[in-house]
């Protein structure tokens, strides 16, 4: 993977299963948790249960997991690039002055996605297994340099990044992919990426990306 489709950004469901396979990717994720793929903790959590119990909770996880893998990659990037003291800096230099652009040039540095839902399994009501899932993705990033003005982020002017992203039931893992990316070309900046929190900009101007996540810099 080394450009995005137009319109669109990478996703950890695409890195792992390619693009508009949410449907395949919950049956093979199924099909795994059914031949227990998990590992046999999972075998163990299920195996009291009636067969047709068992399949309707792996179909259960299955689908909660591919919707987990729903994850912007890109939008995992500038998240953590938004805790990076150098671009907060520059973003607040340029925001106090209007019409001015830095580039910021960052070494090595790592970015981290780590998320741990769970799938309970109800019979009459009653919980009689959880299924513990996990999905974690490693942005290795390299020779980046980024174009920072009005307190956004404007511009990717090089940059690679390598990324990994497992897949686990059970405290096991399930799936385990790599790719590439070449980060100029597959960053939609459109009118740029706020980097600052909301109440350091005017009133009325739009967000692109929310939230925040770890950049170990």
């Amino acid at each position: 993977m080394t450009t995005a489709e137009e319109g669109s950004t990478p996703t950890a469901l695409d890195l792992l299963f390619g693009r508009n396979a949410a449907a395949a990717a919950a049956e093979t994720l199924a099909g795994e948790i059914s031949s227990l793929g998990g590992g046999q903790d999972l075998g163990r959590a299920l195996a009291h249960l009636p067969e047709t119990t068992t399949k309707a909770a792996a179909q259960e996880a299955g689908t909660t997991m591919a919707a987990l893998l729903k994850v912007d990659l890109i939008g995992v990037l500038v998240r953590g690039w938004r805790e990076h003291r150098d671009i907060v800096s520059a973003a607040r230099r340029t925001l106090a002055a209007p019409g001015s652009t830095e580039l910021v040039s960052m070494s090595a540095h790592e970015v981290t996605l780590d998320q741990r839902p769970s799938v309970s399994v109800l019979v009459d009501g009653q919980r009689v297994a959880t299924l513990e899932l996990g999905l974690s993705i490693v942005f290795d990033v390299n020779a980046l340099l980024l174009g920072i003005s009005r307190g956004r982020l404007v511009a990717v002017h090089s940059g690679r990044c390598e990324i990994t992203a497992t897949l686990a039931v059970q405290g096991t893992d399930l799936l385990v992919r790599q790719a590439h990316l070449e980060l100029p070309g597959v960053i939609p900046l459109r009118r740029g990426i706020r980097l600052l929190p909301t109440g350091e900009y005017p009133a009325g101007d739009p967000d692109v990306l929310r939230g925040g996540l770890s950049c170990a810099c």
